[in-house]
């Protein structure tokens, strides 16, 4: 019968970014790492292209066709997109095959039941057999390598697309953990204000993006260097002309310093917030940095100049989620102990249901 199950049953961990959807396969490693976009034809409703095919069209779209990134601040916006995407990438991670999954997903510390119900809705829309919901941060502290047995509080600080996730790990499970709704999508808008408002050009989300990978080191570079700066192409406000601008590495440490300073106003606040003996642990074992903004040149050192700890970024930290969920996959007795529980109907939750006679 084990084997008969086994057949028709696989296990996949995902971590189901706002920027990129990554899953992880016990004995062969991350097998899918794709944008988390999605083409679907206007007309009939029917999916033209997921990922990176998908992405290629945003801001170019052809006539019948609508690009979604159904993923917003590392929740579900759009429900039907979401779940037509994650089967599409569910099925290319079991290359087509049609095994019914046993699925671990990663969610944001301060995600609400209604947010969890959409994000294990879709699961199962997807033939899930069945989805355990695990704390983003907890998933990030073991996919950097923390053990399951460590006692001592770490402080994770996973900086994603869409959220910040802020959490406090300690003996392989969550003290605490919260969510700020500023990361790398927010650095990308912040860019697209400044060229905005300073040069009076509009700028696309994927240029936006491509400028932070290439000159968002927070080092100070202006253009007398050229490899502080670079010419981007935009559409002029007054006319609709394009217009080529030059950037340097300076101003876009501008662009992004207010959103850097909210990540590290949550950092701060979450130690402040904390016990004292957490406070002590954290002041020896440091901040586990993680996510695609751990990517961003400088960033580590600033965290580190800012807070006076040690800061640690692993060799891969944006596969950190998907291989924590990958871990407590095999490891069912932990996964059952930390996975979110399933949540109460509404007349039963004291916090949701609130009479005033």
């Amino acid at each position: 019968m084990r084997f008969i199950t086994k057949l028709f049953n696989s296990k996949l961990a995902i971590d189901l970014g706002t920027v990129n959807t990554l899953i992880y396969a016990p004995g062969r490693g991350i097998v899918l790492n794709e944008p988390s976009a999605i083409a679907i034809d206007k007309y009939t409703g029917e999916t033209l292209a997921v990922g990176a095919e998908a992405f290629k069209m945003l801001g170019r779209e052809p006539h019948d066709a609508e690009v979604h990134r159904p993923m917003r601040s590392g929740t579900i916006s759009n429900f039907d997109a979401a779940e037509k995407m994650l089967t599409a990438f569910i099925r290319r991670a079991l290359d087509g095959t049609h095994k019914r999954s046993h699925m671990v997903i990663g969610v944001p510390g301060s995600s609400t039941p209604l947010e969890r119900r959409s994000v294990r809705g879709a699961a199962r829309d997807a033939k899930a057999v069945s989805v355990d919901l695990v704390d983003e941060g907890l998933a990030a502290a073991l996919g950097a390598g923390l053990s399951f047995d460590d006692e001592r509080a770490h402080l994770v600080v996973d900086i994603g697309g869409g959220t910040t996730n802020v959490a406090i790990i300690a003996s392989g499970a969550v003290v605490t953990s919260s969510s700020l709704p500023v990361a790398g999508n927010a650095m990308d808008e912040a860019i697209r204000d400044y060229v905005r408002s300073k040069y009076e050009v509009l700028i696309g989300e994927r240029t936006a993006e491509h400028v932070k990978r290439e000159l968002g080191a927070l080092k100070r570079g202006s253009c007398q260097s050229g490899a502080n700066c670079m010419e981007v192409v935009g559409k002029r406000i007054t006319d609709g002309l394009a217009r080529v601008i030059r950037l340097s590495s300076d101003e876009v440490r501008e662009a992004i310093e207010p959103v850097l300073a909210e990540i590290i106003a949550g950092v701060r606040r979450a130690i402040e917030e904390a016990q004292p003996d957490t406070t002590a642990d954290i002041y020896h074992s440091g901040i586990i940095l993680t996510g695609g903004g751990a990517l961003l040149d400088g960033l580590a050192e600033r965290l580190q100049s800012e807070l006076k700890l040690h800061v640690a970024v692993p060799d891969d930290p944006l596969a950190a989620v998907a291989l924590g969920a990958g871990r407590l996959l095999t490891n069912p007795q932990h996964l059952r102990r930390v996975a979110i529980r399933e949540d109460v109907p509404v007349w039963q939750s004291s916090e949701e249901l609130v009479v005033n006679w």
